[in-house]
């Protein structure tokens, strides 16, 4: 019999509340209202990707965040406090187009992240 998925459930319930946009698996299992030892949050997250509902953003510091599996946006990076922020795509579809007719590769996707401060770290 398959296991009900409680944790998969409640990291979704988490993700859909908005008042953060990108999770590590710490920030995950903190903020659950249910009991899971990190590897079953892992597990679970790890699932939740493989079904596409999730998306896996890989930074230069090779922490995994994740965020909800939504439409295409980019994002900015506070160097100082960590925020991932999401930002509309800012590669408008003509570029994509020009790049794909300029280098004979079709590409499927993209993630840019932008660098800098945020207000809060730039106040302080």
């Amino acid at each position: 019999m398959a296991r009900k998925p409680v944790v998969s459930n409640a990291i979704l319930a988490l993700m859909r509340q908005h008042h953060h946009h990108a999770w590590t698996l710490e920030d995950l299992q903190t903020g659950l209202d249910v009991a899971a030892d990190f590897s079953s949050v892992f597990r679970a997250v790890e699932k939740l990707v493989a079904e596409e509902t999730v998306r896996k953003v890989v930074l230069d510091d090779g922490r995994a965040r994740f965020e909800l599996h939504d439409a295409h946006h980019d994002h900015l990076l506070c160097g100082k406090c960590g925020e991932l922020v999401p930002v509309p795509c800012v590669i408008a579809p003509a570029d994509v187009a020009a790049l794909e007719r300029d280098t004979g590769i079709a590409i499927v996707d993209h993630h840019l992240v932008l660098r800098g401060f945020c207000r809060a770290c730039r106040e302080t």
